[in-house]
């Protein structure tokens, strides 16, 4: 269980006088703090701009009654609470933007921490912020999202609020709402109840749903729901690829813990566009039957000083709080591309999201798997291309002349046409070079003209519409030929043929930009 109380205890008992305890949930941080303060025997106070002093008594939050002159000023209270010898704890709900307007409330708040003897203030605010003059004196615990065993506590809340006869609190629908808040996991078991008249697994979608848009209010992560088609046997050729996610499914299974493996980090796809990379993503989690949460990095950063970093911290959260789930990051280079001069253009702030995103790769224990795609090697920073950030990295190259038969045979099959009154080895004799991407393209085009022509599509027609498509290998030569020739040396290969019909001469492996060594660096 996710009991944050000792945690609050521990940092009360060591002399904290003030601590910031970040949550959005209310009720949680009500209930730390109950806890602690029967344990330490000390009561609890409450004070809100709007409510005033409050005080938890048998009844629940009563009027607290004090000498304090004007109860609704935060000045005021805390001058109060300074000058006190009453043993409290006392609650600021939502303080922030006193402390950040006025230099009075922080002054004051630092002769608290002078004069305070058992005596604490637990600042309880949905984000966190510390003014600079108190970075030393304010502890700051982030309360993280709750788990099953607390959602299983609101949802029997809910069961006895709507008088449910028929209730089965099974392990799936309690998973369905891991990554909500308690007020909004609470809504959601509410509305499913409402609709279904029980709490039973077929209530699953309606709080799936609510999940989804509470997600997508965020902006940072999509809930993505794969096509019930896509597998990883609909995807031509990436044989490598398909055997190493195979193999890395089955390592989630209980049997797997106990026969040692270690829970899979992720991996990283580069190469050329239009491969399958991101259908790659989508199929690894309908096969696996995990959700698929899609990060856009690009919406993590925020003009606020701290806004970034309490984004990334946020997002990595609900996916914790989700798993076992798939975490979809497209084009990550283009995310991190700035960290090289983070510095001097965004002051440190790309390089502080990047650490907080490789730290949470590292350390995660959590079985979130990611996924991430990329198709321009030199922006990716160096750190991210290291053994232990991803278990594997794998180069997606165009495909080979039996892979892009394969790849006809699936686009032909989806367009509901029969593959073999198409001739696939005159197809793929004519593509090479084409990815995947502009195979389906092709094949999208040729059905086109057969319907405004009134005729059935045929093998002529797709030869037309291949003719009439440059692919990116002849615009972007040189660019795939050096992406071929580092991924050689330092990537291992998604597909089981080598490079296509296309053959390396030239042997000598090309250095990225990050990675020229400092000879003055040992």
């Amino acid at each position: 269980m996710e009991d944050y109380s000792n945690n609050i205890e521990l940092s009360i008992r060591s002399g904290s006088s003030i601590i910031e305890v970040v949550s959005y949930e209310w009720q949680r941080v009500h209930g730390f703090i109950n806890k602690v303060s029967k344990e330490l025997q000390r009561e609890w106070i409450l004070w809100s701009r709007m409510s005033g002093l409050q005080i938890w008594g048998e009844n629940g939050l009563e009027e607290y009654r004090s000498n304090c002159g004007r109860p609704n000023d935060p000045l005021d209270v805390l001058e109060y609470f300074t000058k006190s010898n009453e043993r409290v704890i006392l609650i600021l709900e939502d303080f922030h933007p006193f402390m950040e307007k006025s230099h009075e409330v922080r002054r004051q708040l630092r002769e608290f921490v002078r004069t305070s003897i058992h005596k604490t203030i637990i600042l309880s605010q949905p984000f966190k912020y510390v003014p600079e003059e108190l970075i030393k004196d304010i502890e700051v615990i982030e309360i993280g999202l709750p788990g099953k065993e607390t959602i299983l506590t609101i949802l029997e809340k809910v069961v006895e609020e709507q008088k449910i006869g028929e209730y089965q609190p099974s392990d799936k629908l309690i998973e369905s709402a891991l990554g909500l808040t308690v007020m909004e996991a609470e809504r959601a078991f509410t509305k499913a109840a409402i609709k279904y008249g029980g709490l039973t697994e077929g209530a699953i979608p309606v709080i799936t749903s609510e999940k989804e848009n509470i997600i997508k209010k965020s902006g940072l992560l999509e809930y993505f729901h794969p096509e019930e088609s896509l597998t990883l046997s609909n995807i031509g050729g990436l044989d490598n690829l398909k055997d190493w996610i195979e193999k890395r499914g089955n390592a989630y299974s209980k049997s797997a813990r106990e026969f040692g493996l270690n829970l899979p980090k992720g991996v990283l796809l580069l190469g050329v566009p239009g491969t399958g990379k991101s259908l790659t993503a989508k199929a690894i989690a309908k096969s696996w039957n995990f959700p698929l949460l899609r990060f856009d990095l690009g919406k993590v950063f925020g003009g606020i000083v701290g806004e970034s970093e309490r984004n990334i911290r946020e997002a990595l959260d609900v996916a914790k709080a989700i798993s076992p789930c798939v975490l979809w990051i497209d084009e990550i280079e283009k995310g991190f591309s700035g960290i090289q001069g983070s510095g001097s253009s965004d002051g440190g702030t790309t390089s502080r999201v990047f650490g907080t995103f490789l730290t949470w790769m590292q350390e995660k224990k959590e079985p979130v798997f990611v996924i991430a795609t990329a198709n321009d090697i030199s922006l990716l920073p160096p750190e991210l291309l290291r053994k232990g950030r991803f278990d594997e990295i794998f180069f997606v190259d165009l495909p080979s002349k039996e892979e892009r038969k394969n790849i006809f045979e699936i686009h032909i099959k989806n367009k509901k046409r029969n593959p073999n009154h198409f001739y696939l080895d005159e197809l793929a004799g004519n593509t090479v070079g084409f990815s995947g991407a502009e195979i389906e393209e092709a094949i999208n085009e040729a059905l086109f003209n057969a319907f405004n022509n009134g005729e059935e599509v045929t093998t002529d027609d797709l030869l037309i519409s291949i003719k009439r498509i440059c692919p990116l290998s002849k615009t972007m030569s040189e660019t795939i030929a050096s992406l071929r020739k580092w991924a050689e040396a330092r990537a291992r290969l998604a597909g089981s043929s080598h490079y296509g019909e296309e053959n390396i001469e030239d042997k000598q492996v090309p250095r990225l930009k990050q990675e020229i060594r400092n000879p003055f660096i040992i």
